[in-house]
């Protein structure tokens, strides 16, 4: 061999050590990262997380079941089905034996902190017995756009006699995340999602990655820190320079919500609205278009914090003021309110 060969072949050998040597620090870095983690700030985590959809931005993945954990403090699992709902797998049909009542949400109607039987569309569907049945299309981080595109691809499917929408106070932000509904000349129009920051979920939604502690310790801040200000930027093109004594993102919200009642009520579908504890009251003018849209019949509004009394239950530990015992009161009372809305159809039906 020759000295040039041999010179070349020494610095191939270098080079490859060097490569495993850094790979190998880079492995001990991580693993000591995660382990450091997961003992003095174990973060939560959930895999697989939602999916990547240019119709919602985001959906459940079918037939999985969802680990949500902070290691060595809680751990929960939620279950889908094949129709990328959680609960029970509801047949469709031409002709239903049984009244549908569909739920419309994000996580604190899909049940993020309590167990599958907690949930209250189960607790729903168990006190109102053999003559119902109840589609729970809720989905985390939702917002009114996507539950109006998800009632009528889907939903509407089920000839539901009734629909239960539930408000948050993020839903007048997300409903510019993904503006995957509009109005155009009185109707609904259905648009993909433009948000940039989905795309990722391509590729991280369903990655082991997301088992990572050290991915979670960023994920949100990150998250604050590249997605939000698009959804400001968002609002303020809808915004434009016009002066409005209506916030846009409350002004949008009422005309979805305005002309989704008045059309489930062309359909003869019953509309009850409930909100997440006090929530809807700081959005003063959507509390004022929902009280105005009861007066009409248009809906039926529930305070849930009536429900619970002076002393509400408390949260999941995960962090949801909706904790099992909210959840249990929630489809109880909603039950109640199922059969009273019946019985006055019932009654209004009569000869």
């Amino acid at each position: 061999m020759t000295k040039t060969n041999e010179v070349t072949l020494s610095r191939g050998k270098r080079f490859l050590a060097g490569l495993i040597g850094t790979l190998m620090v880079l492995v001990i870095v991580f693993v000591v990262g995660e382990l450091m983690v997961r003992f003095i700030k174990p973060q939560p985590m959930m895999y697989p997380r939602w999916q990547f959809s240019t119709q919602y931005g985001a959906v459940l993945f079918p037939d999985r079941t969802m680990v949500h954990e902070q290691p060595g403090r809680w751990r929960f699992e939620y279950t889908t089905n094949a129709n990328r709902c959680r609960g029970e797998l509801i047949p469709m049909s031409n002709d239903y034996v049984r009244a549908n009542v569909v739920i419309l949400g994000d996580s604190y109607s899909f049940g993020t902190g309590v167990s599958d039987t907690e949930v209250y569309a189960a607790v729903l569907s168990d006190e109102l017995g053999d003559g119902y049945d109840t589609i729970n299309l809720a989905v985390g981080g939702w917002g009114l756009t996507q539950h109006i595109r998800r009632f009528y691809e889907f939903g509407r499917l089920y000839d539901p006699s009734l629909v239960v929408l539930q408000f948050c106070n993020n839903d007048p932000t997300d409903n510019f995340r993904n503006r995957v509904t509009t109005i155009e000349d009185g109707r609904f129009v259905f648009h993909d999602s433009a948000f940039g920051a989905n795309s990722l979920k391509r590729f991280l939604s369903d990655s082991v990655i997301q088992k990572s502690q050290l991915y979670n310790l960023i994920r949100n801040p990150l998250y604050r820190r590249v997605a939000l200000p698009k959804v400001g930027e968002a609002m303020e093109r809808a915004e434009g320079d016009a002066e409005r004594e209506v916030p846009v993102g409350e002004q949008f919200h009422n005309d979805l919500l305005d002309l989704f009642a008045r059309d489930l009520q062309e359909r003869g579908v019953a509309l009850v609205l409930i909100a997440v504890d006090g929530q809807l009251r700081s959005f003063p003018h959507i509390h004022e278009k929902v009280l105005e849209l009861e007066s009409r019949g248009l809906l039926r509004y529930c305070e849930v914090q009536e429900w619970f009394g002076p002393e509400p239950p408390p949260p999941s530990p995960e962090g949801h003021i909706w904790g099992s015992g909210a959840h249990a009161i929630i489809g109880r009372e909603l039950a109640d309110v199922v059969r009273e809305l019946d019985a006055a159809e019932s009654e209004s039906q009569a000869p």
